[in-house]
């Protein structure tokens, strides 16, 4: 006999409505993102106070991400200190490995992030520095093409004998 009893005999209910809500759901989170584009994104900044900030974070004027990367940074290094205080207790060895070089690691790949984002930002400010690019030149019109005229082919003439032939014999 077994200890376990089956309370499910195979029968599951599903109900027929228990798809709508999600469907609401993305119908109204596409809604809302083209909303918030056709209002934010495509149009010019002509707005002021929050939905002037709200345009530049929408369109990307204004880069959030190497404010968290530090923030991301920090707490990496927080969380990998305690685990190797942490690992002390059981072995001295991973926990040093995880202090010394989980730290350096993360550091290493937290600057090349870093690097990333600040390359993205000095290459705005030259930008800015530029200013527009000037519009090219207009191509000079375009001249017809005619193929150049082809030189007449010099006439064939006949091979001349040489001197050294033999004479025929009689």
């Amino acid at each position: 006999m077994s200890n376990s009893y089956y309370y499910n005999n195979g029968f599951v209910y599903y109900s027929p409505f228990s798809w709508v809500l999600p469907v609401l759901a993305a119908l109204v989170i596409i809604a809302g993102g083209i909303a918030l584009y056709c209002l934010f994104v495509r149009r010019p900044n002509h707005y002021q106070g929050t939905a002037a900030k709200l345009h530049d974070v929408l369109s990307f004027r204004t880069l959030y991400g190497e404010p968290l990367i530090k923030l991301l940074y920090c707490i990496t290094i927080c969380a990998l200190t305690v685990t190797s205080v942490v690992m002390l207790f059981t072995n001295f060895f991973v926990a040093l490995l995880i202090f010394v070089g989980g730290n350096i690691a993360a550091r290493i790949c937290f600057e090349l992030t870093l690097l990333l984002f600040r390359l993205c930002r000095h290459m705005r400010e030259i930008n800015e520095k530029m200013g527009p690019l000037p519009t090219p030149p207009e191509p000079p019109a375009a001249q017809p093409y005619y193929a150049a005229p082809q030189q007449p082919a010099a006439p064939q003439t006949p091979a001349q004998p040489t001197q050294n032939t033999i004479p025929p014999q009689q």
